[in-house]
């Protein structure tokens, strides 16, 4: 039940935003707005506000919601709009009102997530501390003096406070640094001209990498492979990070290796034959969610506070990051560079919105923040029937003085219904085996 309320709150707030920003853009652009509806299929609640008298609607089916503004191409056979209402038809408004109308509700959603990400810098959260882990002994920042177990403190005059700074900063300054400060034993050191290679390994590197989950009929399994083994060589290779894990993974694909791990503190060797490949020739997965020591991580954690100016500043930053991998993430499934096994749907969702509430309101903030921002990135893709493809739609009708035609209009809606359809479809398999077969 509590699964079931929390998801509830969490579309609510994250759909009720974003039909928020169409909203609100419509009653500006002076469009009629009909209804407002939290939800689809059967009315549970419905009252009406404003001189419009617009229909406020909680509906039976918590998946989504919409705006139904007054339109000459989406009437009843038998309704009639008043003379009066005529110059307010959204199919009247001039191109840039639509393209705003239609724009403001993702747009909205990818405030509320900045909002909300300025609001926990700000507020403080746990990250990990800016620890040096390891470091070649012939590279440059070596031989200028940095050790591994230095903590990082300043670079180039701004402050470090966690490794999430110092990951901005080696982007911001292009991995070239004229001063560094840092912490050795108490002591503070400073060092001139470094250039942070990828020599410099960071906390988590070193840590011991434990098997999280297994995927059932998956290569792990049928190697005999448990969850909580640590995977300490692959190949008679030294495994320090899960990246150097996954490459290697990937670069041996279609050979014979062996895998050497720890369980229950024992030492052992799990043969991977290269038959096991040849059922899984696309993906290069053998099946495997990895992690690293919690109590380690969490001994190496620190509260982080930001200012306002910094906070706005690595929220946009965050924003940016999110946008890339959502993007990479969508053109990696087009590709099948990744796997559709990954897709979740309404169940995943309420999973983590659950998990995120039972481990703090901040957590579930932070959570409903990530969503509304991939909602809103998302609704930004041109796939017809989503915002994003009306967009399309309107700057192709810029671009060439007039709109699509109604036949172009249906077959390009048809194929965003297909492609959204399947993706639904994938989506609610997935969740069915992780959450009701237990696959």
């Amino acid at each position: 039940m509590t699964t079931f309320l929390v998801f509830i709150l969490t579309v609510s707030i994250v759909v009720g935003i974003h039909e928020f920003g169409h909203f609100q853009m419509a009653r500006w652009c002076n469009v009629k707005v009909l209804k407002f509806s939290i939800g689809f299929g059967k009315p549970l609640f419905t009252f009406r506000l404003g001189k419009d008298q617009t229909a406020f609607v909680i509906s039976s089916i918590p998946l989504g919601g919409y705006v139904k503004l007054l339109d000459e191409n989406n009437i009843e056979p038998n309704e009639k709009i008043g003379k009066a209402d005529i110059k307010r038809a959204f199919n009247r408004q001039s191109l840039i009102k639509r393209f705003l109308i239609v724009a403001a509700g993702p747009l909205i959603n990818i405030i509320l997530g900045i909002f909300i990400f300025c609001f926990i810098y700000m507020h403080g959260s746990l990250q990990i501390k800016p620890f040096i882990t390891d470091l070649s002994l012939s590279s440059e920042a070596y031989q200028k003096g940095l050790r591994a177990g230095d903590e990082i403190v300043f670079l180039d005059g701004a402050e470090i406070k966690s490794l999430e700074d110092v990951n901005i900063s080696v982007k911001s300054h292009n991995k070239a640094f004229k001063d560094v400060y840092f912490k050795r034993e108490g002591q503070l050191t400073h060092i001139k001209n470094l250039l942070w290679t990828d020599e410099i390994k960071v906390f988590p590197y070193g840590l011991p990498i434990l098997i999280q989950s297994i995927e059932v009929g998956s290569i792990a399994e049928k190697i005999g492979l448990k969850i909580h083994d640590q995977i300490v060589m692959a190949d008679q290779i030294p495994i320090k990070n899960i990246p150097d894990l996954v490459a290697i993974i990937k670069s041996h694909w279609f050979k014979s290796y062996d895998l050497t791990i720890k369980r229950e503190n024992i030492i052992q060797y799990i043969h991977i034959d290269n038959k096991l490949f040849e059922s899984k020739i696309d993906k290069k997965r053998i099946g495997i969610t990895l992690g690293y020591d919690e109590d380690i991580i969490k001994a190496h954690l620190v509260e982080v506070k930001h200012t306002f100016a910094d906070s706005i500043k690595k929220s946009f930053v965050q924003t940016y990051t999110f946008f890339n991998l959502t993007l990479s993430t969508f053109k990696n499934l087009l590709t099948q560079e990744a796997d559709l096994k990954d897709l979740g749907g309404p169940l995943t969702i309420a999973h983590m919105a659950s998990s995120s509430f039972l481990e703090g309101i901040f957590p579930f903030i932070q959570f409903i923040g990530l969503i509304s921002l991939n909602i809103g990135i998302l609704n930004l893709l041109p796939i017809p029937l989503l915002d994003g493809g009306h967009l399309a739609f309107y700057l192709f009708e810029f671009v060439i003085g007039k709109p699509l035609s109604n036949k172009k209009m249906m077959i390009s809606q048809r194929v965003g219904m297909l492609i959204l359809g399947l993706l639904t479809t994938i989506a609610l398999y997935n969740d069915a085996c992780r959450y009701l077969l237990g696959s």
